[in-house]
């Protein structure tokens, strides 16, 4: 399971919030999922709903903060951004067309722990006030 660190911190209050609360989020999802999944689809299914519509109002946050700074690696940073969008609504598919199949929602949820805690410990540090 993730977890947040201080050390993800990158010093933009806003910022540092939304990293935190997307890291409790996939605790949570992780945690209902463990709990059993047929026993807790529906909670399942708005979790992943909410963490696709909060992950979505992060990286527009995030980018029109690297806008405002001029960020160097913008273009990157958004292509990144778009990738991981992109990931996450063909696992959304994957996981309707096998009725969240356990073994999908696992998938999902590996996919969405590992490329959050790579993205925030790493790629984000880059945007860490020093």
């Amino acid at each position: 399971m993730v977890a947040w660190r201080d050390e993800y911190l990158i010093g933009v209050e806003h910022i540092d919030a939304q990293h935190r609360s997307l890291f409790e989020k996939v605790a949570e999802f992780s945690r209902i999922v463990e709990s059993g999944v047929e026993e807790n689809k529906d909670e399942i299914i708005a979790g992943i709903k909410f963490l696709k519509e909060y992950a979505l109002k992060h990286f527009a946050d995030e980018e029109s903060y690297q806008r405002s700074i001029n960020y160097p690696e913008f273009a990157e940073h958004q292509a990144q951004h778009k990738s991981f969008v992109q990931t996450v609504l063909n696992n959304e598919r994957e996981l309707k067309a096998s009725n969240y199949a356990e073994s999908d929602i696992r998938k999902l949820m590996k996919t969405l722990s590992v490329w959050l805690v790579f993205h925030v410990a790493n790629t984000d540090q880059k945007l860490a006030i020093k």
